[in-house]
Order: structure tokens, then sequence, then C-alpha cells
């Protein structure tokens, strides 16, 4: 017996060997099962989904006589046993006429099929016109058929086909019943990849099947074809190396040492590996889209995902977790947002090694993220913070509860508030940058942590989350029934310290001031703008800090500017 191609050979006959579109099925088969046949469905969707199989099927349950010959209407699961069934599966049936629009597009051909769609049918209960590739009909020919399809005789049943659903006017659209059929999900394509190795006596692993799933991009009949054909390339047996090969596949130590290339910013190794690529025969375009596969993959462990999940053998995927981590989050999603945005010009371009080579080196020029909260706190950029990472995956520590008989108070000397710096460095570090950068003094009296600030730095205490964080630190760390209030900066006092240094005490202690800072005087008159700054010492200092590398990068990735440049508190 001549062979027989898998994909023919293991093309669905039933509703139920139907892939990956359960929706769909329970629709029809709840349909047939009532009797509510519709005059026309639209099956869409990409190639290789199931849509001319589907119109198949159905054909064949709206005509099945049953196993027994017994069916007196259409039945929700054709026995595929059947003479009608048969016919319909050996495209031998009279009644089920199946039509490529792409050879019958002119409108004579559409009007000489409705005038013969007007008669009965020869055996069947149900004519039915399956035409395929809808959209390729001329404008004339849709003309032709809208008003049959709208108004058909009793035993006429149209289903049509198409992937390109945007191309069929919404005229037809409207007369239609539309199912829209999706890609089948990688799970649901190895499970059935394994059930045909299974029955044609295939040697395949997980990680091969899962390969083959995502080459075909969601296609049942790309799948199927792809494990002929490595099948007989492995005498029956594929291999993962083997499969990863013929499939275009791209080592992962490629792209591991290409990311780590990157992420380095070391343009060198870059240029070395693309070259290593060119000289090896990989296609740069293909190379790209396996290396942005290899970046998500990377995005994805950053976010906590499962190692197991993904397409890589156990020792890849464990090193690609490693250096996720490394990493993080922020700069992985920044990476990939830059190269898709490459992604056009790489794989339309003349020189494809040459566009890939400029991506991946502009790539590698881009400045590493720094979390705002180490820079506040003074951390370097590599320490770890409570809350890096996704947002999903940020969880904040719970404030440890202290006893109360407990008074941290006694072991510092009077006055000293290093022990509430030290807890917001810890647990507020935004909020203790914030209180460095504009140089309050804090001192404790008594059970009391009073803050000396100026009206910029009341204006932002003013907010309630900073407000809770304070009072959380002050607690914490002097008391649960310590305070904490706001006193306004002494003009003209001596130099600025840096938080947690005791103030001197003051000639004359000014009366306890309220919370709640005085209001700001509002902004210059209109049509009035404030004066230049006198060029100077400031203005020199400024422009020598926007002349920095590293200041320059800060700058371009928050789009920031140099408003004043002040000396290093000791």
């Amino acid at each position: 017996m001549t062979y027989q191609a898998l994909a023919r050979k293991w093309r669905p006959q039933t509703f139920a060997d139907l892939v990956g579109q359960e929706a769909i099925v329970t629709a029809l088969r709840n349909a047939l099962r009532d009797g509510r046949i519709a005059q026309a469905y639209l099956f869409s969707g990409i190639r290789g989904v199931g849509k001319t199989t589907a119109a198949r099927v159905l054909a064949k349950a709206l005509n099945c006589l049953g196993a027994d010959g017994s069916a007196q209407g259409p039945v929700s699961e054709p026995c595929d046993t059947c003479l009608v069934c048969t016919e319909i599966r050996e495209a031998g049936d009279l009644d089920v006429i199946e039509i490529d629009a792409a050879t019958y597009s002119k409108v004579e051909q559409v009007r000489d099929l409705t005038e013969s769609l007007r008669y009965g049918p020869a055996r069947d209960r149900y004519k039915v016109v399956v035409l395929d590739e809808i959209h390729r009909l001329s404008g004339s020919a849709f003309d032709a058929l809208l008003k049959i399809v709208e108004e058909p005789p009793a035993h006429l049943t149209f289903i049509f086909a198409t992937t390109e659903i945007e191309k069929v006017p919404a005229t037809v659209l409207s007369r239609c019943q539309e199912f829209h059929f999706r890609r089948v999900p990688p799970e649901a394509m190895v499970a059935h990849l394994r059930r045909i190795c299974e029955a044609e006596d295939l040697e395949a692993g997980g990680p091969a099947l899962r390969l083959i799933a995502r080459a075909s991009e969601g296609s049942v009949r790309d799948a199927v074809a792809l494990l002929d054909q490595l099948a007989t390339f492995g005498n029956g047996k594929l291999a993962d190396e083997d499969v990863g090969r013929l499939l275009g596949g791209i080592d992962a130590a490629l792209l591991a040492a290409l990311l780590e290339a990157v992420l380095a910013g070391d343009g060198v190794r870059v240029s070395t590996t693309i070259r290593e690529v060119e000289d090896g025969g990989s296609d740069p375009r293909q190379v790209f889209t396996h290396f942005l596969g290899y970046l998500r993959s990377a995005l994805h462990l950053a976010q906590g995902l499962d190692p197991e999940l993904l397409d890589l053998p156990a020792e890849a995927a464990a090193d690609l977790q490693e250096t996720a981590a490394t990493a993080g989050y922020e700069n992985l999603l920044r990476l990939l947002h830059l190269l898709l945005s490459s992604e056009t010009v790489v794989r339309r371009a003349d020189a494809p090694g040459l566009a890939l080579e400029v991506a991946l080196l502009r790539a590698a020029e881009l400045p590493r993220l720094v979390r705002i909260e180490r820079l506040a706190a003074g951390l370097p950029a590599g320490a770890e913070l409570q809350g890096a990472g996704p947002p999903d995956a940020r969880t904040e520590a719970p404030t440890p509860r202290r006893d109360p008989a407990e008074t941290p108070a006694a072991a510092s000397p009077p006055g000293d508030a290093a022990p509430v710096v030290k807890r917001l460095e810890s647990e507020s570090p935004l909020l203790a940058g914030l209180l460095d950068f504009h140089h309050a003094r804090l001192e404790v009296r008594g059970s009391t942590l009073v803050v000396e600030a100026g009206p910029e730095l009341q204006r932002e205490l003013r907010d309630e989350a900073r407000t809770a964080q304070l009072e959380d630190a002050v607690r914490a760390t002097l008391g649960p029934d310590a305070a904490w209030k706001v006193t306004p900066a002494v003009p003209g006092g001596t130099a600025p310290q840096s938080p947690g240094t005791p103030a001197p005490p003051p000639e004359s202690t000014p009366p306890p001031q309220s919370t709640e800072p005085r209001r700001e005087p509002g902004p210059p008159a209109s049509g009035r703008r404030p004066a230049r700054r006198a060029a100077g010492p400031g203005n020199e200092a400024r422009r020598a800090a926007e002349a920095d590398p590293g200041v320059r990068a800060v700058l371009d990735v928050f789009g920031g500017r140099v408003l004043d440049v002040r000396p290093k508190t000791p």
C-alpha cells in the first residue's frame, strides 16, 4: 500500500478528534442536538487549525445515517462508518460541494453555482456548500452570493472558511454565524503529537515535541508535517539535538553567550559571536528570533516562572535563571523592548547579519537601571533591596513587633536620632533619601522625634504615606507611645548635617509647631518669570556634572536635568 502522509492519515474525522477547539465543538454539538441549524457558518483562523476539517465533520453530522442506519436527523457526533460519512470522507458525496474560492472567484461562476443550488439534494438531508478561502472572491462575486446566503432553500447550508476575515465584506459577515478557530496551545499540541508517536511507533522525548509545537506556531497540520519529516530523518527516532538542528534552532550556549555579552556591555564579544553565527551558516534573522525568545524566557524567570516550563534543557534553564536574577527584571524588560523595535529592520534588511550586529550592539550600550531606592539609601547598585523585582513579585516584609516593655532609645545617647534613621534606611529608603537630600536635622527630645525642615521638605512630609512611614519608624524605635513633629529650619544656621546627626542645643527652644507646615506663597504673578540664576561657580559645577558620562546616562534614562550641585555632606 502506498505511504500516506501523517497529516492526511491523522486528519480528524469527528468532533471528538478536533484538537484545541473545545468551545467551537461544544457550540456546534449543541446546535445539532437542538436542531438550531444556521443557513451559513463562517470559520476563521490561521492555517492548519481545523477550519476545513470542521466543515467536513459538520457536513457529516448534518447527513449522518448512524452506524445502524436509524438516524432520522442531524446528529451531534457523526458515526464515520455509514455510507454518507464514508463518501464525504473520500470526497465522493454529490450533495457536499467543496469549492476553492481562489479558482472560483468570477461572478459568472458564482451565478451558475447559485442557480444549481436551488434544486434539492440528490440523496442526503442537506446540500452543503463548503467555500474555502472565501476572501479570494471578487466584490461582484460576493454580491451575487448575498441573496441566496440570506434566504437559502430549507435544504441548503453554507460553510465558509477563511484565513483573512478582515477581507470578508460586512454584508456577508452579518449573514453568517462566525466561529474563530484559535491557535492550538503548546500543551494540547504536544499531547496530540505524543498520541501520534505512540500509534506510529516513533520515539520522541518531551523537549523534541515541545520544539516541534513551538515551530508550528499553533498549526496542527504544520506540527504533524514536521513530525513526519523529522521521523524520516531519524529513522523513527527524534533526538532532541537533531530536532533542534533541523528546525533551524540555535544552540542554547550560543544564545547564553550573546545575552551575557549584551548584559555586560561587551561590544567586542557581541561582534565576535555574530561573526561565528554567520560563519556557521545560520540565518541571522532566525538567530534574532530565537534570541528574542531566549530573552523572553529570561524575563519570565526573573518574574518567578518555574524553569521546568521552559523549552530548554534543565542545565541551560538553570544557567538562564542565574543570569536573569543577576540582570534584574527591569533591565531585561527594557532590553526586550529595545530589541523588539529592531525586529522589522532585521527581518527586511538586505544585510541581515549587519542589522543583527547593530541591534545587539545598541542593546549592549543600553544603560543599566538602578532602583531609585538604592540611590536614595546610598546603597551600591548590586545590593539587594526589599521590593526589587517585577511588580507582582514585590512583597513588603512585615514590620517586626516590639514588646512595649522594650525601650530601644535608652541604649542610645540622649538626643541621638541614629536608630530612627537606621530604621528608615532599612524599611523606607526613599523617605530616608528624601530627608538626606533636604539636609533635615533630626533630634530626639524625650519620646518625641523633632524634624527640623525647610518649607519644601515640610510640603513633602504632608503626604499620608510618608507620614505613616515616619510614624512607624518612630514608634518601632522609641516606643509605642512615641511621636514626631516638624519645626521650621533656622535660617542662617550652621552647615547642614545628614539625618541622624543631633542638632546643637538652640539658645532658645522655639515653641512646638504643628505638624501642618505653613503654606508657601503662590507662583509669581502672570507674565512674570523668576530671574535667571547669575553665572558663577554653581553654573560651572552644573556644566561639569552634565558632562560626566554617568550623569548623562542617568539623565537620558529618566529624562531629567541638573538643577543644582552641592558638596557631599560628611
